[in-house]
């Protein structure tokens, strides 16, 4: 269970980190479009409240405040796998710079790999 908890928090904070900073760059960048950055915003925005949500259910302030019995977490999980799962596609199909596509390829391993531990460790911990 500790393995878990400690995971889960290493997947929340770099989820805020993540996304919290690209809001921050979504506001300074002047070259993408009001439609893509709106897109972007709602993407992260969601990403956010996931983090929240899970973020009160270690905490111990959610309704459910048994881990074991959350269904939050897998679901944030397999939102996040499929997300940068696509997203990767569409970044290395585009016509980005290499260091771009490096950047972000490396994120979404890490996102995945996080998910999928995470993932794993709370299926191990509900069947127990």
């Amino acid at each position: 269970m500790n393995r878990l908890v400690n995971s889960l928090w290493v997947f929340v904070c770099f989820t805020i980190l993540v996304w919290a900073t690209r809001i921050y760059n979504l506001f300074r960048d002047n070259e993408i479009s009001v439609g893509e950055k709106t897109w972007s915003l709602f993407v992260a925005i969601i990403f956010l409240l996931g983090a929240v949500a899970i973020t009160r259910i270690l905490v111990g302030s959610w309704r459910d405040r048994n881990l074991k019995k959350s269904r939050l977490v897998p679901a944030f999980c397999i939102w996040t796998m499929t997300f940068w799962v696509v997203r990767t596609v569409g970044i290395v199909v585009a016509n980005h710079q290499t260091g771009f596509k490096l950047v972000h390829v490396s994120i979404a391993v890490v996102f995945i790999l996080l998910s999928l531990v995470v993932n794993r460790l709370k299926t191990m911990v509900s069947n127990i």
